[in-house]
């Protein structure tokens, strides 16, 4: 059977962390660009708003313009919202087996787990479109299922891909539903020393929390921002903190870059955040 893999062209991106602007994707109104251009700190709530309506609305495309948000589609508008009739099954398969599935020069595929930085391949079961042993290497929801909003379809919110990542099985059992944050206490095993669990390291919180490499602790951020956004969610302060130094010393990448286009592709919608990284700061409280 032919394998779905969502191709996209091979873009080389020349901007900076501090360079990268919602003007360059024609997924953003015009209104949304404005405002956050002409933004003052009264303006956070405006933006968040707005953020929401963009990420959840209808977009009508213009082929040499901005999408326009509305409420309804005529016939004969070119119209697109954020996919909502993908199964988990699909999701996982996008996200093992296409966003996140890497190749080596000799054509042998595998990925790389965010957690303990491991390598699984072939006897792992790792291939396009394939969903791996779920015993080695699971889809770590981000923003814990546990605490998903009761606004939204739970099967919108699971299958969002923006938000999902290959992780170490244990290593998933072991973070459990508590929030990211850097902590006082001890690597998940001799086998995961990248990541650690513990008491987040906040004035005095006793708070469990959950510690991951340095390398995708950007990510992590970047996708509980959209997830907070998106699904009209609060941060709790402690993490917050944590996650905002987080984007500050973990900046987008050019692998960031291009798993938010292909989830664009699949999903149809963008995570702002990675798009334009300064955009956080414009956001007052998550």
């Amino acid at each position: 059977m032919k394998k779905n893999i969502i191709k996209i062209p091979i873009i080389l991106f020349i901007f900076s962390h501090s360079y990268a602007f919602l003007s360059d994707f024609k997924y953003y109104p015009q209104e949304l660009i404005d405002l956050v251009e002409n933004s003052s700190e009264s303006s956070s709530p405006q933006i968040k708003d707005k953020l929401f309506e963009v990420l959840d609305g209808i977009h009508i495309k213009n082929d040499n313009s901005q999408d326009e948000i509305v409420k309804e589609c005529s016939d004969n508008q070119k119209c697109y919202s954020q996919r909502r009739d993908m199964s988990y099954k699909q999701a996982r398969k996008y996200m093992f087996g296409d966003i996140y599935l890497r190749k080596t020069q000799s054509g042998s595929y595998f990925i790389v787990d965010k957690y303990c930085k491991k390598s699984y391949g072939k006897s792992a079961g790792v291939g396009p479109m394939r969903i791996p042993n779920h015993q080695l290497i699971n889809c770590e929801h981000t923003w814990p299922q546990s605490r998903f909003s009761k606004r939204f379809s739970k099967s919108l919110q699971k299958n969002d891909l923006h938000h999902l990542y290959p992780v170490n099985s244990r290593a998933n059992s072991t973070r459990g539903n508590i929030i990211f944050g850097e902590v006082n206490g001890d690597v998940i095993s001799k086998d995961c020393q990248s990541s650690s669990r513990g008491t987040i390291d906040y004035k005095n919180s006793t708070t469990k929390s959950f510690e991951p490499p340095v390398e995708h602790r950007g990510n992590i951020a970047r996708a509980l921002f959209y997830f907070s956004i998106r699904y009209k969610l609060s941060i709790s302060d402690e993490e917050e903190f944590y996650l905002r130094r987080w984007h500050r010393e973990d900046p987008v990448d050019n692998d960031e870059r291009q798993s938010n286009q292909k989830i664009f592709l699949i999903q149809k919608n963008r995570n702002p955040f990675i798009d334009q990284p300064s955009l956080v700061s414009q956001v007052g409280d998550f």
